[in-house]
């Protein structure tokens, strides 16, 4: 007996892309025989599932079978890092690709959560949690997340090895100090495709004896917070609070008086004292301050000095806040001083300003003094208008003398 059988050639997965031969596919093959009795060459004759006989009917039946799904995600976080923030800012974004590894079209349910306090991912530690946290899908109508593009809340029909990006979003709440983690999770959950624009049915896998139809098999990974083979996969991200720590002090100085002048002055009336403003960004702190404005309004008891004197020339140097003939710092007319103190600001500073309702960033309004930090400390070098570096401070000085 001699017998020859037909080959059936086998759908490694490397032949399809990585998730291999779709479901519901057909693989049909049928064997062919031949043989001899007694030396002389039988009539060839072919399989069937039931069995073909011979002698007897020599063309067989085809036997086939369909490719089951195999049901895998994969969840990967964006870049390998932390998401940097800001005490109350909000729509706060971290980035994560949902990978389909099966071989079927589905869709994915798509869930953001905190993780406890005490979590550690990127050297940091969650001591906090974003709030109103919710997972979204890219659209691809424009790169990055768009609050207007980026609305879906599912992943819609994602093909065998297709891959969508998704956003965590939440808001961070305002008092954080520099140094804070919020840890986050995304779980993709597989759910059955089919139907475009709605989330499809939960999967239950086959777990009894192979039948004729397409079974389902969860064949996907140990996530970082779900189990193996449970249709879903998860990864984690974190959000790192960087802030600047700053410190504001206001001192007051005495100047001159009329009857010391400037030999250990005191607060009488006609007297002259200078008010001092510093802002401090803390050498430790974990990012710059873009400054806005600082206003001061002044006491009834006291008129601004709009020389900034220094009370130099004796009795009659102290009358400068009062129009008289007192030494300016600078020049009449300009009642203000800036500093930056630990800088590499390329301008010259001290600057000196006039109370005028100008550009310049400081003035006098009513009797509230208001210094504009933008136009007074415009961007520079490596530095945007208004900047406050760490380890940077600085520093306003105006007069008042006492009424």
């Amino acid at each position: 007996l001699a017998a020859v059988f037909g080959v059936l050639l086998v759908a490694w997965p490397g032949l399809a892309g990585a998730a291999g031969t779709a479901s519901s596919t057909s693989i049909t093959n049928r064997s062919s025989l031949t043989y001899s009795v007694g030396g002389v060459a039988q009539t060839l004759s072919e399989s069937s599932p039931t069995g073909n006989s011979t002698p007897g009917a020599t063309l067989g039946a085809d036997t086939s079978f369909v490719v089951d799904n195999k049901v895998s995600v994969l969840v990967t976080e964006g870049n390998s890092t932390y998401t940097s923030v800001s005490p109350g800012q909000t729509a706060a974004v971290t980035t994560f690709t949902v990978t389909n590894q099966g071989n079927t079209t589905q869709d994915f349910a798509l869930a953001a959560a905190n993780l406890a306090s005490g979590t550690s991912l990127f050297s940091g530690t969650d001591n906090f949690d974003g709030t109103s946290c919710s997972a979204y899908r890219e659209s691809g109508v424009t790169a990055g997340y768009q609050a207007a593009q980026d609305t879906a809340i599912f992943v819609d029909e994602l093909t065998a090895d297709g891959t969508a990006t998704v956003y965590i979003v939440c808001d961070i709440p305002s008092g954080q100090a520099s140094g804070s983690n919020a840890v986050v999770s995304l779980t993709a959950t597989t759910r059955a495709g089919g139907a475009a624009a709605s989330l499809g049915a939960v999967l239950t896998e086959t777990t009894t004896v192979n039948t004729a139809g397409v079974d389902i098999v969860f064949a996907d990974g140990t996530g970082t917070d779900d189990g193996s083979r449970d249709a879903a996969y998860s990864a984690r991200d974190a959000y790192r609070v960087v802030a600047a720590a700053l410190t504001v002090t206001k001192t007051v100085t005495p100047l001159c008086d009329p009857l010391n002048s400037t030999t250990f002055p005191k607060n009488i009336p006609g007297a002259v004292v200078r008010w001092t403003i510093t802002v401090s960004n803390a050498a430790g702190a974990g990012a710059s301050a873009s400054l806005t404005q600082v206003s001061d309004a002044l006491n009834a008891n006291s008129t601004f000095d709009p020389d900034l004197i220094t009370g130099a020339g004796g009795a009659a140097g102290c009358e400068g806040a009062a129009g008289g003939a007192g030494t300016p710092e600078s020049a009449n007319g300009s009642g203000f001083k800036l500093d930056v103190t630990g800088d590499t600001r390329p301008g010259t500073y001290p600057k000196f300003f006039t109370a005028a309702d100008d550009s310049d960033g400081a003035d006098l309004n009513g009797a509230t003094v208001e210094i504009d930090y933008g136009p007074a400390m415009p961007a520079e070098g490596t530095y945007t208008a208004g900047e406050l570096k760490a380890g940077e401070s600085v520093i306003v000085y105006f007069n008042v003398s006492i009424n």
